[in-house]
């Protein structure tokens, strides 16, 4: 055994080596020390193998330590906030982000100095340059953030070798690289062009996602969709795609009757060409190594080892970078494939017994196996799992051979048969559209992602269940079985389903929802709702809209496109019928808004201005607008254009004033209401107190963060707030979601804490 084993326990070694470097470096002195101690323990015949492994776990540990202190090296770090010109190469593809293409890329020069360091390239949006081509452009150097919305940018790009970002403009192609480098980029191109000619729009998108990992071309909605329902790992193209196109070379060189000798050397061609094309991913990394040394053991006649193949991938990608231990997708990869390893034999021998056919059997053990390997990762790492996981991916199982094994069929026929790569394309696009609607389908249903550590644990227990059930005499197996098919979804359901649903009102509610940093405020009446502000996209309000049993809107209200106010809409429109949206039509420019117009006009949506006097209804609401009375200019404030309304029922009313302050509102309502949703997160606001004698409100609610970095809401604004007699003021930072209801002469009014 241990003759076998031993090469796979050294790679192991060296792999715990490189791992402990990213705690402890370890100097050179020490390190040459502790190799002339092994290698003289090495020489006694029962400490050999010890001894050796020692060395290699030592070695590896010196050699993470070198890259580590190599990767920490900037010399851009010590020009940070300085402006110049700069070359730089572009190594990845251009991501679009909200106000910026983000761009992986080499800086080569900058001012004068010649730099050989990564970096990330931050451009304005519009036209993307291509990968691989050398920039000339102005820019300046910019510290990453430390943190941002729980987000360390610093630290994610630190493990990358990133130590700064180049903020630039104005810039122009002066040549593309060479070597490797360049025929990654060519490669890329060609199944870039190839993989989906003819096709449009999300069919392309899922296609280029699937084949190459580029996420970028599907809608905000479509990738929730994908994360929800279990099935994102199909976005960053995991290892499967390399043992698809290993196996559909070795079918074709079969079928053309070519030796296995050259199909062999054929398949590692193709991987090493498709690992340079969809670049160094951990997931790709691990099954290119795999396939390719599984093709030299047959080709040298030796035996395949796939523990071994795991540990040199794994060894591989750790020597380059050791920090990739912490990345997710690193883990994700190794854990579900060590998972697919141990679990998914004992899986389908449990499953052999019952009546389905071995294509469901196999996918149900890897789906489980890979579920239960990957659940406390998705956990700890993104603090929610996907309940329906196991169901998306049977959904799909079937689907994903045939789409990857075309895509790649139409690359290479593009060259030679354009006419029959656009037919192939064709059909793809249509296995493309079924995986979307899967996502949709799957990660629209209640609960598809939970962030329950009582959720996890459950799921956890079901191998053990498993082991358990195989103990039990057979006679007692299905009894045993129908209680678990039945108990363990309904007390999963008695833990998870939300406990925010509110019965419909009988009259006004007013809830302001808890979005954290932003606003977002439902107005029910038992006619319909209406929705004033849709927070930041992170709050996921749609979610928390169908928690509390919302699936249509009578109204969705735009106030003024700001992140905090309208980064939510898309996802909104996106996932619940929406009648009309209420828009201010304002001169200042928002992606987010624009984004959301977008939508409405693809779904048909009306858009109706919002200008001071409008006035409508529903049921017994009567909403009015009091601002904004004009567009403004393009280099107005927003919050002196955002859209402030007055919500009449009955005989009370309730002023929603968005970011608003008193420069703006003091001069629109000179009239008590019963109802204050403070402006602008109860920044400080001077002209406050004196606006305060004339609303005279009974209740008023502050929507804003735990924490937020702006220290909202103010001290000065809570005092002006406690001059108000009998006034009762609730915060969603400290309260959670505010719940005011009103028969129309009366006013509640509750809150989660």
């Amino acid at each position: 055994m241990i003759e076998r084993t031993w090469p796979t326990l050294l790679v192991i070694a060296a792999c715990l080596g490189l791992v402990l470097s990213n705690a402890l470096r370890l100097p050179d002195a020490v390190l040459f020390m502790a190799l002339l101690v092994l290698a003289g323990a090495a020489a006694v015949p029962h400490a050999r193998l010890p001894a050796l492994a020692l060395a290699v776990a030592v070695a590896g540990w010196g050699w993470g330590s070198l890259r580590l202190d190599a990767l920490d090296r900037s010399v851009l770090g010590l020009q940070v906030d300085r402006v110049g010109s700069a070359e730089v190469v572009v190594t990845g593809p251009a991501r679009r982000g909200t106000f910026a293409l983000r761009v992986p890329a080499e800086a080569r020069r900058f001012v004068d100095a010649h730099v050989d360091e990564p970096v990330l390239l931050e451009l304005p949006l519009g036209r993307s340059p291509p990968q691989g081509a050398i920039l000339a452009l102005r820019a300046t150097v910019v510290a990453p953030r430390s943190a941002e919305d729980g987000f360390d940018e610093r630290g994610w790009l630190a493990r990358r070798g990133v130590h700064v970002i180049l903020r630039g403009r104005d810039w122009r192609v002066v040549g593309r690289r060479g070597g490797i480098g360049g025929l990654s980029d060519r490669l890329r191109g060609h199944v870039a062009s190839s993989i989906a000619p003819g096709l449009e729009g999300e069919r392309r998108a899922v296609l280029a996602g699937i084949v190459l990992g580029e996420d970028e071309g599907l809608s905000d909605g479509l990738q929730e969709s994908f994360k929800a329902a279990g099935l994102y790992h199909l976005l960053a193209v995991s290892g499967q795609n390399v043992a698809f196109l290993a196996g559909a070379v070795l079918v074709l060189a079969s079928l053309l009757g070519i030796s296995r000798l050259h199909a062999e050397a054929a398949a590692m061609g193709a991987i090493v060409a498709y690992v340079l094309a969809v670049g160094w991913q951990p997931s790709v990394v691990r099954a290119g190594v795999a396939g390719i040394l599984a093709s030299l053991a047959w080709l040298v006649s030796r035996p395949r080892d796939r523990w071994h193949f795991l540990a040199l991938g794994a060894a591989i990608l750790l020597a380059w970078t050791p920090a990739t231990v912490f990345e997710p997708g690193f883990q994700l990869s190794f854990a579900a494939v060590a998972a697919i390893f141990l679990l998914v034999p004992r899986l389908m021998s449990t499953l052999e017994g019952y009546p389905l056919p071995r294509w469901l059997r196999n996918a149900l053990a890897i789906s489980i196996a890979c579920g239960l390997a990957t659940a406390p990762i998705l956990w700890l790492q993104f603090g929610s799992i996907q309940v329906y996981s196991l169901l998306a991916n049977v959904l799909v199982t079937l689907a994903i051979g045939p789409l990857l094994g075309i895509a790649l069929l139409g690359t290479l026929l593009a060259p030679v048969l354009p006419s029959a790569a656009l037919a192939l394309a064709w059909l793809n696009g249509w296995l493309a559209a079924y995986i979307a609607a899967c996502a949709r389908l799957v990660g629209e249903l209640p609960l598809a992602q939970t962030s329950s550590g009582l959720a996890v644990a459950m799921l956890l227990l079901v191998p053990v269940g498993v082991l358990l059930l195989r103990r039990l005499p057979r006679w007692r197996r299905p009894a045993v079985l129908m209680w678990i098919a039945v108990g363990l979804p309904a007390l999963l359901l008695w833990q998870l389903w939300p406990s925010a649903s509110l019965p419909p009102p009988k009259g006004l509610r007013i809830t302001v929802l808890d979005v954290g940093q932003g606003d977002s405020i439902l107005v029910q009446v038992p006619e319909g709702a209406i929705l004033v502000d849709q927070g930041p996209p992170e709050a996921k309000v749609d979610r928390q809209l169908r928690e509390l049993g919302i699936r249509r809107l009578a109204a969705l209200v735009l106030t003024d496109g700001q992140r905090d106010h309208t980064g939510g809409a898309e996802q909104i429109l996106n996932r619940i019928a929406v009648e009309r949206v209420i828009d201010p039509r304002i001169a200042s420019q928002s992606p987010y808004r624009n984004r959301a117009l977008a939508v409405a006009s693809e779904r048909h949506i009306p858009v109706v201005e919002a200008r001071a006097g409008a006035s409508w209804g529903l049921g017994g609401l009567r909403i009015r607008v009091l601002w904004p009375d004009s567009p403004g200019l393009p280099s107005d404030d927003p919050n002196r254009r955002t859209v402030v309304l007055l919500a009449s029922y009955g005989q009370v009313d309730a002023l929603l004033s968005a970011d608003a302050e008193t420069d703006v509102t003091a001069r629109l309502l000179g009239q008590q209401v019963e109802i204050l949703k403070v402006a602008h997160h109860g920044s400080e606001d001077p002209g406050l107190e004196a606006e305060l004698t004339e609303l005279r409100p009974s209740i008023a609610v502050i929507s804003s963060g735990r924490g937020n970095p702006h220290g909202h809401p103010r001290p000065e604004t809570i005092a002006a707030l406690a001059t108000v007699p009998g006034l009762r003021l609730h915060r969603t930072d400290r309260d959670g979601r505010v719940v005011v209801e009103s028969d129309g002469e009366h006013v509640w009014v509750s809150s989660d804490r």
